[in-house]
C-alpha cells in the first residue's frame, strides 16, 4: 500500500473513530461491560499504549534503528522501565496481559488528560508516518503493523461500543 494511501485510510477510519466517541459521548464513557470488562475510557487507554508504541517504532525506523522484540523477562521489564510500555510485539508478554498494562496504567489520569494525551499520540503517531519514505514503509511492512495498530484496532472497538451503547447520547 502506498503511504498517501495509508495515511488517507488512516485518518478517515479515525474521523469514524472519533464520531463513535461523539456517539457515546463523555458522560457513559467510565461505563464498564463494552469490550469484556473495559469502559471505553479503558479502550481509550489501551489504544493510546498501542499508538504510542507504534509511534516510537516509526521514530526508529526513521533514524535507522529498531528494537528487536523482547526475548527474556529480564528484557521486557528493561524495556517498560525504558519507555513505559511493555514491548506489545514480544512473543513472551500475553496479548491480554499486556492490554490490561495499558489500562491499568492510565487508570488514574484525569479524563481530559487522557484525551489530550491520546489525541497529542496520534498526532506524533500520524506525522511519523509523514517522515517515513515509502521504501522504508514497505521493507519494514510498516502498513500492515500501522492497519493493526489504527484502523483495524478502532472498527474492532467500534463494533464492540455500538454492540453497547445502540442509542446516541442525547444531549
Amino acid at each position: 500500500m502506498r503511504k498517501s494511501q495509508l495515511l488517507a485510510r488512516i485518518q478517515n477510519e479515525r474521523e469514524e473513530w472519533e464520531h463513535v466517541l461523539n456517539h457515546v459521548g463523555t458522560i457513559r464513557f467510565g461505563i464498564g461491560g463494552v469490550s469484556g470488562h473495559w469502559s471505553v475510557r479503558d479502550i481509550l487507554a489501551h489504544i493510546t499504549a498501542r499508538e504510542q508504541y507504534m509511534a516510537d517504532r516509526l521514530y526508529e525506523v526513521q533514524q535507522g534503528t529498531s528494537l528487536p522484540a523482547c526475548q527474556t523477562q529480564d528484557e521486557l521489564d528493561t524495556f517498560i522501565e525504558e519507555f513505559g510500555y511493555p514491548d506489545f510485539e514480544s512473543p513472551i508478554l500475553p496479548e491480554q496481559q499486556a492490554n490490561e498494562w495499558a489500562v491499568i496504567k492510565y487508570r488514574d489520569l484525569e479524563f481530559k488528560d487522557l484525551v489530550d494525551l491520546e489525541i497529542h499520540v496520534f498526532e506524533v503517531l500520524h506525522e511519523n508516518i509523514m517522515a517515513l519514505s515509502e521504501e522504508q514503509l514497505n521493507e519494514n511492512n510498516l502498513a500492515e503493523r500501522l492497519a493493526r495498530v489504527t484502523y483495524q484496532h478502532y472498527q474492532q472497538h467500534t463494533a464492540d461500543i455500538l454492540k453497547r451503547f445502540k442509542t446516541p447520547l442525547k444531549r
